[in-house]
């Protein structure tokens, strides 16, 4: 009888111990989405301004798609930054140095997109 009772303990500890790891897993951010960063050029010469647009994947260029306010940077500082940033675009502007340059966009359900320009 005693082990007949150890055994269901053990059972049921087991079951809520698999119940309390698997709560809270739940993702609220939409990761599964990707932001597409389209600019009017990839390729700049000198110290030319690109204006840059970020549209979710697959969706529109509509402010209800993505998570506002979007968060820009850049990867090398020392080729470009972004200058200002307003909605869903954000102008980058060229050091005038050489090189490629990845510009990051994420908005506030952590989706992400990366361009890079390249700097002659």
């Amino acid at each position: 009888m005693k082990t007949r009772n150890v055994c269901l303990l053990c059972t049921v500890l087991l079951i809520g111990a698999a119940g309390v790891a698997l709560t809270g897993c739940e993702s609220t951010g939409t990761t599964d989405s990707a932001i597409t960063i389209t600019g009017s050029s990839s390729n700049i010469t000198g110290k030319a301004a690109v204006t840059l647009t970020a549209v979710l994947a697959g969706g529109t260029n509509s402010t209800t798609s993505l998570a506002l306010p979007l968060v820009w940077t850049v990867s090398d500082s020392f080729l470009g930054g972004i200058k200002s940033s307003a909605g869903v675009t954000a102008i980058y502007q060229s050091t005038g140095k050489v090189g490629n340059n990845a510009i990051t966009v994420r908005d506030q359900g952590d989706s992400e997109g990366v361009a890079v320009v390249s700097q002659q």
